[in-house]
């Protein structure tokens, strides 16, 4: 009876503070919903935006805005929709990352697509009234190049440094800003020697190098680091973080201090499928205790984000089966420390 209830107790544990729903799912006028950010409002409710799509077929150079919803009861049911930006593009906004600024305003940085391949750009917004309005854009990223973002980045680092991670014409690199937020200016950019890269997402180490992941198109994550706060890099490396060209979302768990990964673990790096997370406990050389979100044979899933809400993980992520519908899951940091799982993948 007593090794029942332990096992009880352990099972309850683990899944306190787990949940998932579809947050935003798509419509006769909403053929997309995707590429999403969390971020805690200073009254503690939860501020979500994603990438709203409200014409044509929802492809990446299709109509759209920046939506948002509230919660009041950390993710678990949310308020009406509203736009946080409305489409001011040639194409569409879309690309949406949070940060709070030193002076307590919320800054939200996006894309503004005006062309399908040839003009897009970074723009920057504050907030004095944490999202309720939001000021003009101010440009970050040059006219007339194809400059962009992936949701759900943007780090501070301990020196108050700002890093928001941007690639154009397949270099990865960060915009940089150590005045909160008034100037900016580029890093150095970085490719792989094979191939070029995409959608970098950065994360400081414990020992203050700071460690960018890349998406690529040969076979695996690449990683590249720089000792300057993200100046300069060095020559971009493989990773263990093998899967399809989709980008990875790195975080690092609050109650173990160890890197947290989500991304498309597929050996044969051909589908968005499965959605994988993964544990480094050195720091990004290796990774350990993989444990699949999704591993739904006929769908796929993209663009993870994750948040933290004291020890538990929001991610949100978009499928791909009956239109693409963003979706919530709320995960408690010891659920991605449990014994690895290990799935063969099934020939195609």
């Amino acid at each position: 009876m007593k090794l029942v209830t332990f096992a009880v107790c352990v099972l309850l544990a683990n899944l306190a503070g787990a949940f998932e729903l579809v947050v935003a799912p798509v419509g006769p006028q909403n053929p997309r919903n995707s590429e999403a950010a969390i971020v805690r409002r200073k009254d503690g409710s939860l501020l979500l935006a994603w990438t709203e799509f409200y014409a044509s077929q929802g492809a990446d150079h299709g109509p759209a805005r920046i939506a948002g919803k509230l919660s009041q009861d950390g993710g678990r049911t949310w308020g009406e929709k509203f736009t946080l930006v409305e489409n001011d593009g040639g194409c569409n906004v879309m690309e949406v990352n949070f940060l709070r600024l030193r002076n307590g305003d919320l800054a939200l940085f996006h894309c503004q697509k005006n062309t399908q391949s040839s003009d897009c750009r970074i723009m920057m917004r504050t907030s004095t009234d944490d999202g309720k309005t939001w000021s003009a854009a101010k440009q970050l990223s040059p006219d007339g190049k194809y400059t962009g973002l992936t949701n759900g980045r943007c780090i501070r680092l301990r020196t108050g440094r700002i890093l928001l991670e941007a690639w154009h014409g397949g270099d990865s690199y960060c915009v940089i800003s150590d005045d909160d937020g008034k100037t900016w200016r580029d890093s150095q950019r970085v490719q792989p020697s094979k191939g070029k890269s995409f959608e970098p997402a950065c994360i400081e180490l414990k020992d203050g190098r700071v460690m960018m992941l890349m998406r690529t198109g040969l076979g695996c994550q690449y990683k590249s680091f720089s000792k300057d706060g993200g100046a300069t890099w060095s020559e971009p490396v493989p990773t263990p973080l093998v899967g399809p060209a989709a980008p990875v979302a790195i975080s690092r768990i609050p109650t173990t201090g160890d890197l947290l990964a989500i991304w498309n673990h597929d050996p044969r790096a051909k589908r968005r499928n499965p959605l994988t997370a993964a544990v480094s406990k050195d720091e990004g050389e290796t990774w350990t205790n993989h444990r699949n979100l999704e591993d739904v044979p006929d769908d796929l899933w993209a663009y993870p984000a994750i948040t933290w809400v004291g020890d538990r993980a929001l991610i949100t992520y978009f499928n791909y089966k009956g239109g693409l519908s963003l979706k919530l899951r709320s995960l408690p940091a010891n659920w991605f420390c449990q014994r690895e799982e290990r799935k063969e993948v099934a020939p195609e």
